[in-house]
């Protein structure tokens, strides 16, 4: 049974029955690992990316498009890298390994990132790292919401060296996989194999740091990785989708050593910017689209605030369309018939528990902290960001605001969504937090 065959035109199903953003992030990231005694088992990018995929709204799809093509299959699995990592037998200590190769994606690189005035200072900053690694910014610190362009510029780093300086040894990789091989490391009792591979580098770049935060071990040793190179002349570049000072469970030497080099934050771009990302795709792509729809998406994009990698999405969303009615170029009239049903113009059902629930999953702490009486920063932040998001998407007095919130007085309420719509109009990292709840909020 050719597995990749088969996952690919149950792909071509569900892209029907879900929406682009939940197949361009949960579905298409998918790989088909195995079929065997009638199950078939797909391998997601991470315990994330799985949770999502087995939800309610994505798993029925997935499992009825599978059989659906190969009825012989009798149930489907998703599992993430550490799951398979459990089912895979230790290898041998005495048995030599090759050494892993780099994965990187060669269409990432500095002259396919469009620059505005959103990231032209953090695109110059990674651009001075990948020139000389290891002597002008060490560590690098990028933040910002999800499908900005922080993988990329890691990636356009790596290529720039591979190129330029292609004697150095460089590690790309996200904060999982350095999570499960260190989860790996304790199982096989081989911390030399472990620490050969992510401190003996010129350049360690990593994606999505932010998943250590509530990973003690984990922290422990990445502290140490991260000591290790740096105090070497080591690169060290790091992404995350927040602020070192917004995770609260990062241990404070951790968030003192984040911060030690340059942090930088990538914000969303401008129709210019949004304009010229959406013509550099469509060439890169060998697409054909008028100047007329390249402005109506990004404009469209702006209006609704997406991401990058949404808008992306939409661009080819637009273009299938008009291939499937046969047209050479996309029209408005597609435009308007494609997009009317996208998440971002439906009607936002939601409750005051949903909203504190995504407070409590954005922080990494509990509805307790949120409604509790502890004054510490680390809570009475995310409980001010919760006042104002509910006064935000629910129409409800104060009064019951504070009643939901630990029984708390409306003028401590009315304190709390103030501070918050002060600091909007000035901080940057308070606007990208409640941009981003708000599309958790929403995606709910």
């Amino acid at each position: 049974m050719d597995i990749a065959k088969i996952w690919k035109q149950s792909m071509a199903r569900i892209a029907d029955k879900v929406t682009a953003l939940s197949f361009d992030c949960w579905i298409k990231t998918l790989v088909a690992e195995s079929f065997a005694n009638g199950c078939f088992v797909l391998l997601a990018e991470s315990k994330n990316a799985k949770n999502y995929a087995t939800n309610d709204r994505h798993f029925p799809h997935i499992e009825a498009a599978i059989k659906e093509t190969a009825p012989v299959v009798e149930s489907v699995k998703i599992i993430d890298p550490v799951e398979k990592e459990q089912t895979e037998p230790a290898p041998s200590k005495t048995s030599k390994k090759e050494p892993e190769k780099l994965t990187v994606n060669p269409n990432m690189t500095f002259e396919n990132f469009i620059v505005g005035k959103s990231n032209e200072v953090v695109a110059a900053a990674a651009e001075g790292v990948a020139k000389s690694p290891g002597k002008r910014i060490n560590p690098l610190f990028i933040y910002g919401g999800v499908g900005l362009g922080k993988t990329h510029l890691l990636n356009a780093i790596a290529n720039h060296i591979l190129v330029e300086s292609p004697k150095l040894k460089i590690v790309l990789a996200t904060s999982e996989k350095f999570t499960n091989d260190y989860i790996v490391t304790i199982k096989n009792k081989n911390p030399e194999a472990f620490r050969e591979k992510w401190r003996v580098t010129d350049v360690l770049l990593i994606d999505d740091i932010q998943f250590i935060a509530d990973k003690p071990s984990t922290q422990e040793e990445f502290f140490h990785t991260f000591n290790d190179l740096v105090q070497n002349g080591k690169q060290v570049v790091l992404t995350s989708d927040r602020h070192p000072d917004d995770m609260p469970k990062l241990q404070e030497r951790m968030r003192s050593r984040f911060k030690s080099g340059l942090i930088q934050d990538i914000g969303s771009p401008d129709v210019e910017t949004r304009t010229a990302i959406l013509q550099k795709k469509a060439a890169m792509e060998n697409e054909q689209v008028s100047e007329e729809i390249v402005a109506y998406l990004a404009q469209l994009a702006v209006d609704q605030d997406m991401n990058i990698r949404d808008m992306g999405g939409m661009l080819n969303k637009v273009i299938q369309y008009a291939r499937l009615m046969n047209r050479p170029l996309p029209t408005l009239e597609d435009c308007a018939t494609i997009l009317k049903d996208t998440p971002q113009d439906k009607k936002v059902q939601t409750t005051a528990d949903n909203i504190i629930d995504q407070v409590c999953k954005y922080f990494n702490i509990t509805k307790a902290d949120i409604i509790g009486k502890r004054r510490n920063r680390e809570f009475v932040e995310p409980r001010m960001f919760a006042i104002y998001l509910i006064t935000e998407f629910l129409n409800i007095p104060l009064v019951s605001i504070g009643q939901i919130l630990g029984n708390r007085d409306h003028t401590t309420v009315m304190h709390g969504r103030n501070k918050i719509q002060s600091q909007l109009a000035t901080d940057n990292r308070v606007k990208m937090i409640v941009k981003d709840i708000s599309k958790m909020i929403k995606s709910e």
